[in-house]
């Protein structure tokens, strides 16, 4: 692949924070954690507490980041390297939510119950759409379409061949052009 400038400043980035730059550190942070909260927030759905989970997973991925950092053999694969942390968090989080909410139907908490059906024109919201596909359809979804990542990169990121990469991105677009119907291939081509 390509030397794009932002890979080359990444790492950059990555080279200084491990001589112990915090300055170099700040700027990993503040250029990587809008991105690590979009994936988060993707891959942990859309609900209304995804978004607080989604920062407290990004904030979990910047400390395991942080320590393991001067671990990081190659500083171009820093991308594989910070998304493989933020997934593994993603999953601790989607583990301790389906506890806790096991939890509270158990002590009778009043779990809601589904959501109610939805009108057509509602059907046809492709957001609502990758936020009903398993996490981790969502996760290369976003990966491959937002990030703009390579199957084999994926791949690494997830730690999981590129062939079931593949198939997970089959399996979501047609999910997807069943949800969708007729703009299916309208919407999933707009996913970016």
């Amino acid at each position: 692949m390509d030397q794009t400038p932002e890979r080359a400043l990444d790492e950059y980035l990555v080279l200084l924070s491990q001589s112990g730059s915090i300055e170099a550190l700040d700027g990993l942070t503040r250029r990587w954690t809008p991105r690590l909260l979009r994936y988060s927030a993707r891959v942990l759905g859309g609900s209304g507490d995804a978004a607080e989970m989604a920062r407290d997973v990004v904030q979990e991925t910047w400390i395991g980041a942080i320590r393991g950092l001067r671990g990081l053999r190659d500083p171009a694969q820093f991308p594989a390297w910070i998304y493989g942390i933020a997934t593994r968090k993603c999953a601790d989080a989607i583990r301790a939510n389906r506890r806790r909410r096991k939890l509270d139907a158990e002590r009778g908490a009043g779990v809601s119950g589904p959501e109610p059906g939805l009108a057509p024109e509602q059907q046809i919201d492709l957001a609502r759409a990758i936020r009903e596909l398993p996490p981790m359809h969502r996760a290369v979804v976003h990966l491959f379409y937002r990030e703009e990542m390579r199957v084999e990169e994926i791949a690494k990121i997830l730690d999981i061949p590129a062939g079931t990469v593949k198939s997970r991105l089959h399996h979501a677009r047609e999910v997807l052009r069943r949800q969708l119907g007729g703009r299916a291939q309208v919407a999933v081509t707009s996913i970016r």
